[in-house]
């Protein structure tokens, strides 16, 4: 199993050892890890060049371009960060703004289709779903079906090493049976969400073509789906 890790901080804290044990539960054969924000590229400019002309052309593609095929590469995707003000980390967000060229509504790779993805996240005591949401709907829409969550709460500090022994084994057990789900794992097949984000893309992209009689003027987006055998003229 190939696994690709995205951590939302650099600090080796509380977020950091929940992935390790996780890692330590899963034994991946082959990990490449990424730590936000100094992996991150800067934020998107907005200039939709990656839409219009191609995302090679992006200023920022070369740090963007080496994380997404690492996550290309990878059998299963891991988003580990710490929860912010309720919400997903600044530069988390950024990395993923700059996947929106490939969402459903444009450039999908088809390769998302087949893998899934491990959210994790810690806060000191507050509610993490919503910061997972940001990811998860991202990882949705990038065509990724199976995406699994976990989240905790440390309560006792921010600081891995003042955290009770008691407490921290208790982490590791719900680490482990949330590592299970991830064994043996074997490529997916598109499901909901994705599929209907899939089908709902399709009529729109499809509506594209029929108003542009002339190839030459297809946008890379229309492109990319006929090039793919999703859509084509009749």
């Amino acid at each position: 199993m190939k696994v690709v890790v995205i951590n939302g901080k650099e600090i080796k804290g509380c977020t950091y050892n929940l992935k390790q044990m996780f890692l330590e539960e899963l034994k991946p054969e082959e990990v490449v890890e990424y730590y936000l924000p100094k992996d991150a590229p800067d934020f998107c400019k907005g200039c939709k060049t990656c839409f219009m002309k191609g995302e090679h052309l992006c200023q920022h593609y070369e740090k963007v371009n080496r994380i997404w095929e690492s996550m290309l590469d990878a059998d299963l995707i891991v988003f580990a960060y710490p929860v912010y003000v309720l919400r997903t980390p600044g530069h988390v967000k950024t990395l993923l703004d700059h996947f929106g060229v490939h969402w459903c509504a444009h450039r999908l790779e088809p390769k998302m289709f087949s893998k899934s993805a491990a959210i994790i996240t810690q806060s000191i005591g507050a509610p993490n779903r919503q910061a997972q949401k940001d990811v998860k709907t991202s990882l949705n829409w990038l065509g990724i079906s199976h995406v699994k969550c976990i989240g905790f709460g440390m309560m006792e500090g921010v600081i891995w090493n003042e955290i009770s022994l008691k407490r921290r084994n208790k982490f590791r057990k719900r680490i482990a049976k949330f590592a299970s789900k991830f064994k043996n794992l074997k490529p997916r097949k598109l499901r909901m969400p994705s599929k209907l984000y899939f089908k709902l893309c399709k009529m729109m992209q499809n509506g594209l073509l029929k108003k542009t009689p002339d190839d030459e003027d297809l946008s890379l987006d229309v492109k990319h789906w006929i090039k793919n055998g999703w859509i084509k003229r009749k």
